[in-house]
């Protein structure tokens, strides 16, 4: 089947054709349409899209009232099926921002969660691209038709995403994104997921909503904390007054949810991590050192260096930085 004729069926099935409506209440797809998707489905090929009913929805998804009529997918649909984890946060992210972000996604990539973002730049890039790099399954739910590619900056890693998981979307295969569809595409995130982590999130943004359409729908809402004086982080700290638990380990989040740490997969230090802790020993060495020996970036070493801290391999000291023993 085309994929000119696979648009037109999503088209005629976009639970979101009148937006207006769908924010009163989702219609429910009749017998009728439920047989179109499924003769697509049957013919379409691996090139091509799949759709989803509430029939074939993973249990969380299932469980969920706020969940669309139906969604489209493009990739690997079987990661949806696992535990989910979303983390959301700002497109504006600092540099500690996306450390968190990337830290987060890799760890609980490493204990088979699938994670769970909305395809953004900023925390939503890192997300997905921290789960890549631990050989873990991402999945990105769009604010448009997943065969259409936004933002732009992505387009690469919405490849890469596909090859570990895949790009998810209530949205008619075609369309392209709006203001209230964001809205919705954060509803849908926290409906797939068991709990969403805020990395860092402004008063009024995307996160902070996603955040409450979780809560609403008696998900576990976890918040990095930030520097208190910093605006991107104000949102995230509101939450966390509001009763949110605060977190400072993704472990936290997987002993939380009752996440089997015996079933992580484990993945040995190499690329950046490995060639730093080549060069560290008990004696502490300044980050000049170890750029001058790895050929690393600055920003590349520093970075890494964060994220071995927080494994609890590299410690700080006042020289530099040593490996744990």
């Amino acid at each position: 089947m085309s994929v000119t004729k696979g648009r037109e069926i999503a088209r005629s099935l976009d639970p979101c054709a009148d937006w207006k409506d769908v924010l009163s209440g989702h219609p429910l797809l009749t017998e009728a349409e439920q047989r179109r998707v499924r003769a697509y489905n049957s013919t379409a090929n691996e090139s091509n899209f799949k759709f989803l009913t509430e029939e074939d929805y993973p249990e969380a998804l299932s469980h969920s009232s706020a969940a669309p009529a139906v969604v489209a997918l493009s990739g690997d649909p079987k990661p949806i099926y696992r535990p989910c984890i979303g983390i959301v946060g700002t497109r504006s992210a600092t540099s500690y921002g996306r450390v968190c972000a990337r830290k987060f996604a890799e760890e609980f990539a490493r204990h088979g969660v699938t994670v769970v973002s909305g395809g953004a730049v900023g925390i939503d890039a890192e997300v997905h691209q921290g789960a890549i790099d631990a050989r873990g399954s991402t999945v990105a739910v769009l604010a448009n038709g997943v065969d259409h590619v936004y933002p732009s900056a992505n387009a690469s890693l919405f490849e890469r995403i596909k090859t570990s998981g895949c790009l998810m979307s209530q949205f008619a295969l075609g369309s392209k994104p709006a203001d209230y569809k964001f809205i919705l595409r954060n509803q849908l995130i926290a409906s797939l997921c068991h709990a969403v982590v805020v990395i860092q999130a402004p008063l009024k943004s995307g996160a902070i909503r996603t955040a409450g359409f979780a809560a609403e729908q008696g998900r576990e809402v976890f918040v990095v904390p930030g520097p208190i004086d910093q605006f991107g982080f104000q949102g995230s700290h509101s939450l966390i007054r509001d009763g949110a638990t605060l977190v400072d380990h993704p472990m936290q989040v997987l002993e939380q949810l009752g996440i089997d740490f015996k079933v992580a997969t484990t993945v040995e230090a190499e690329g950046v991590a490995g060639q730093i802790l080549s060069v560290l020993d008990s004696q502490a060495k300044p980050v000049e050192k170890i750029v001058e020996i790895t050929g690393l970036t600055t920003s590349e070493v520093l970075s890494e260096l964060t994220l071995l801290e927080l494994d609890g391999l590299v410690l700080r000291d006042p020289g530099g930085f040593s490996k744990a023993l």
